[in-house]
């Protein structure tokens, strides 16, 4: 089958953390036999635009670029939804995108012509997704968008332009990609009619020879629970930071690290300055893959209490090293991971349960130890292999 996929969040030679499941996702379907090109659409920023606003590493993103067998085309065009715009996009999308859409479909749809695909997959419907559903009406061929956020498709029910936008989107669609149930339930409530699916996102496993690779000298002797994600708002992690310290004083071996970037930076710089046990909280940074999957492997447990998490591949990588996870009961990883079965479920936005779960894995070794060993086998269900399975079946009843 030849599959033409456009992803906007899609890793870039310049810019390798974003879109990480994306790749990994082509790449299982690439490994099925399958023929797969990338269509990337990248903000057309201009350079300066990038050091004024201090973001934009699209500017500098080349045409092209082959992850191994896989080419991906960067295709520049004229929607910029960060920043200032970001509230304004996401309430009005079509204002961005159908714009930008008149200056780029000409490019899109000689790109598609010359492959010439039996089907077109997107992820988001409110970025490639509308570019996606745009050629595969042209072509008159079966397309597929996932979609990987509560709120893109929540807010459609209150939001009149974002729901007549989504419709516009989904008209002809041959299935509609929820990585959640609660995800496609707001789906089949907002969009009756629209054919909506679940299948969950899977992951890349921590190889297990990482295990055996010495942890460095800050985590020597040390309980660590590890948080890595972006550091947004939602993903509170300032919140994690205060759980952690309510109980720091009675586990004085164990570390609370925290591995990423993004805009909430600075409130979870505020709330270590408020710690009263800072001493026992490490700041990583930004983390490359690889290395995100190396702590993983080094951690005891994985904590990421964000409310509103749609399904959450890092729980996935998590558990597949073995470790109990620590997450909120309004995401998606609840449709597979049971609270008291392969961690600990907490109340979104709750620091009370937070500091209960915590308190409970840090004081325990038998029950993390238990945890970890049902994460992982549960993990073994949740691999980029067996997603592409799954997905690949729709696309072929489609065909």
């Amino acid at each position: 089958m030849r599959i033409l996929f456009f992803g906007a969040h899609f890793p870039r030679p310049n810019n390798t953390t974003i879109g990480i499941w994306a790749l990994s996702q082509v790449s299982a379907l690439r490994a099925l036999g399958h023929e797969i090109k990338v269509v990337s659409p990248v903000p057309a920023v201009p350079v300066l635009a990038t050091k004024i606003l201090g973001r934009g590493t699209s500017a500098l993103c080349p045409p092209r670029h082959a992850w191994g067998d896989i080419e991906a085309l960067y295709v520049p065009w004229a929607v910029y939804p960060v920043g200032p715009l970001s509230n304004v996009f996401h309430r009005r999308p079509g204002l961005f995108v159908k714009p930008a859409w008149m200056l780029k479909s000409r490019e899109f749809l000689s790109i598609a012509a010359d492959y010439a695909p039996d089907v077109i997959f997107a992820h988001h419907g409110q970025l490639a997704g509308f570019v996606a559903a745009r050629v595969a009406r042209r072509l008159e061929i079966p397309f597929f968008i996932t979609e990987h956020d509560f709120g893109e498709i929540d807010d459609c029910a209150h939001n009149s332009h974002r729901g007549d936008f989504y419709r516009e989107v989904t008209t002809g669609i041959a299935a509609w990609i929820a990585v959640a149930d609660r995800m496609r339930a707001s789906m089949n409530r907002i969009f009756p009619g629209v054919p909506a699916v679940t299948i969950h996102n899977g992951t890349d496993p921590v190889p297990r020879e990482m295990a055996a690779v010495p942890r460095p000298a800050a985590l020597v002797g040390r309980v660590v629970v590890l948080c890595v994600t972006f550091l947004y708002k939602r993903k509170n992690v300032p919140l994690l930071v205060e759980a952690f310290d309510c109980i720091a004083d009675r586990y004085p071996d164990a570390l609370l690290a925290i591995g990423g970037d993004g805009d909430d930076m600075p409130a979870v710089r505020s709330a270590l300055n408020h710690a009263r046990h800072g001493s026992q909280i490490l700041v990583l940074g930004a983390l490359e893959h690889r290395e995100a999957m190396q702590y993983m492997a080094w951690c005891d447990i994985f904590a990421l209490i964000g409310a509103d998490e749609p399904f959450g591949v890092v729980f996935a990588e998590a558990m597949s090293a073995g470790k109990p996870i620590v997450f909120a009961s309004d995401g998606g990883i609840t449709d597979v991971a049971k609270d008291g079965v392969h961690g600990l479920g907490v109340g979104p936005g709750g620091v009370q349960s937070a500091v209960s779960a915590l308190d409970r894995l840090l004081g325990d070794t038998d029950l993390r130890q238990r945890l970890g060993r049902n994460a992982r086998a549960l993990a073994g269900e949740l691999t980029w292999a067996q997603n592409a399975r799954n997905v690949s079946t729709l696309f072929q009843s489609a065909l």
